[in-house]
């Protein structure tokens, strides 16, 4: 593949992941007079707003992840946090098999991308100098995507940035590791 057009590629992937930021980012309020609260509710995918209602009541709008919204008055809300509280006590917030699937893919992700530095010192350590093994690129990019997909899920915009520049670097390495090899095994063809 040519310079130019995996530069083309990198710039637009990043761009697909700016658009999917933005679009995960920008979702408005419900309504004009609607605040959102940083409320962690056991479905990742809503959002809760809360609005002043014109008797002075407050209540909250719970923004579900098909885009329906639940109006849920103050004492209502208070249960279903404290049920959501109690239910969490579970090691690591498990609340749901989603929310333990996805954290699967974050765990996974960041083992992945935390030993491919020991893997790089092991091999380091083996050869008396600094060197970085073939397995250190597919370990950091196969970690940074499952990372990058697990903070699309958290909606993690700090997350994404540091996942999404890397990974064309990684997989930049990986191409040109299997060219030398394309170009190793053709000169042993062509020299036999």
């Amino acid at each position: 593949m040519s310079r130019r057009y995996l530069i083309f590629v990198e710039l637009a992937f990043l761009a697909v992941v700016g658009v999917v930021t933005v679009l995960l980012f920008r979702r408005p309020a419900p309504t004009p007079d609607a605040v959102a609260v940083d409320v962690k509710l056991p479905d990742a995918g809503s959002q809760v707003f809360l609005q002043r209602q014109g008797d002075a009541a407050m209540v909250y709008l719970v923004r579900h992840g098909d885009g329906s919204i639940e109006r849920v008055p103050p004492q209502q809300m208070s249960e279903r946090l404290y049920t959501a509280g109690k239910a969490r006590g579970a090691a690591l917030g498990l609340s749901s098999p989603v929310v333990a699937f996805w954290l699967g893919v974050g765990l996974v992700g960041q083992i992945l991308f935390t030993g491919r530095m020991v893997v790089q010192w092991l091999a380091s350590e083996r050869r008396g100098k600094s060197v970085v093994p073939h397995l250190f690129w597919w370990m950091s990019l196969m970690g940074s995507l499952l990372l990058l997909s697990y903070f699309l899920w958290r909606r993690d915009p700090i997350g994404l940035l540091g996942s999404a520049f890397g990974s064309f670097i990684y997989l930049k390495n990986i191409l040109w590791i299997r060219s030398e090899a394309r170009q190793a095994t053709l000169a042993v063809t062509e020299g036999s």
